[in-house]
């Protein structure tokens, strides 16, 4: 343990100088299956395992390249997606080979169908440790959470000798109630110009092989400009920057309604662009901001709300606050890393702070 550079969760921390009658407690409690993830941050390393997603990344081959070179090793278990629904048996084959860390070289949306599956029907006996290759289109979770070594050689070195030198812990967002009925678990959830953002990104760059950084610049660029050089339009449906109603709710407070520019909520410390659109400090799991219509002054307010201080000040209608779940009120689409879920008919979309994952970075 000493060996191991872990950003420990505070409430575990709590519990560690605690008196001997709440250790008992904790220890009468290790079997629960409530602290399989902090116990997944310690579990010796039994088995590797590696998801490849090849159609990531634009067939970018980056993981493939990746499997040629372990897919030999009897000590790794390897499966390679042709279809997206075979993700569902490969995470049984993991565990049932009893893998105690699972490489997924993929983009966000396999990341977030992974996070689902396991969270949801939990199949592993204790939680594995996760670890993020950005060979995807775009590599939102992977940015703040994913392995440091970039090349396919250390990768497949560091897979062949799973050392835990460098782990975060960060929990889920689960939305309990999409449109659908099937909960999803992921890192990032956003409505109004944030799924519309996405979707043009999407479209109009990822198709076109621009990915990562690059696709996301040349969209804020793009709704940037017609923002500061163009006259609001709030009947303009192909524009970002157009109003959308939303109306959240958390902790017994309404802290929105009417209509806003976004809302966005995430358990990351960082988001694309290496951004940080959240102030006020960070008090509880899931932190959310919400941009309010009309759009504030672009060229006032873009940097500081990007890249400004916990301490910044934000301008009018704009909010950031901190919870462990909250209600949003909304007819518009809604985005989860990057993959696209309608609202419920009848009621607010429900998130929740979702188990904890252990992240296996370097």
């Amino acid at each position: 343990m000493a060996e191991a550079r872990i950003h420990s969760n505070p409430a575990w921390d709590r519990v560690s100088v605690a008196s001997q009658d709440i250790g008992r407690k904790v220890m009468r409690n290790a079997m629960d299956t409530s602290m399989e993830p902090r116990r997944a941050a310690f579990r010796p390393v039994s088995r590797a395992g590696l998801i490849v997603n090849p159609s990531s990344g634009k067939n970018s081959g980056k993981g493939l390249a990746l499997a040629d070179r372990i897919r030999h090793d009897p000590s790794i278990t390897v499966r390679i997606l042709e279809r997206f629904d075979q993700i569902t048996g490969f995470i049984d084959d993991m565990a049932r080979d009893d893998v105690s860390d699972l490489f997924i070289s993929s983009g966000d949306g396999t990341i977030q169908e992974i996070l689902t599956q396991i969270a949801e029907r939990k199949p592993f006996r204790l939680f594995p440790r996760l670890s993020l290759l950005p060979h995807g289109t775009t590599n939102l979770t992977a940015a703040d959470l994913g392995l440091r070594h970039r090349s396919i050689t250390a990768q497949a070195e560091f897979i062949r000798d799973v050392r835990l030198n460098t782990m975060r812990d960060r929990p889920t967002i689960r939305c309990a109630n999409p449109g659908d009925g099937r909960p999803r678990h992921g890192m990032f959830v956003g409505t109004g110009a944030v799924a519309a953002a996405t979707q043009f990104c999407q479209e109009a760059f990822n198709s076109k092989g621009v990915k990562g950084n690059w696709a996301t610049f040349a969209t804020l660029a793009s709704a940037v400009s017609k923002t500061a050089f163009s006259k609001p339009d709030p009947t303009d449906h192909t524009r970002l920057d157009r109003p959308f109603d939303i109306a959240i709710d958390a902790d017994g407070q309404r802290y929105a309604d009417g209509q806003q520019l976004l809302q966005m909520s995430t358990t990351l410390d960082t988001l694309i662009l290496n951004t940080k659109p959240f102030w006020g400090g960070k008090t509880g799991p899931i932190r959310t901001t919400v941009f309010p219509y009309p759009v504030p002054s672009v060229f006032r307010w873009l940097l500081p709300m990007m890249y400004g201080a916990e301490t910044r000040k934000a301008p009018e209608g704009a909010m950031s606050f901190c919870s462990e779940k909250l209600q949003i009120t909304s007819s518009s689409m809604f985005v989860i890393d990057g993959e696209f879920f309608a609202p419920p008919a009848d009621e607010p979309l429900e998130l929740q702070t979702g188990p904890v994952f252990t992240y296996l970075c370097g």
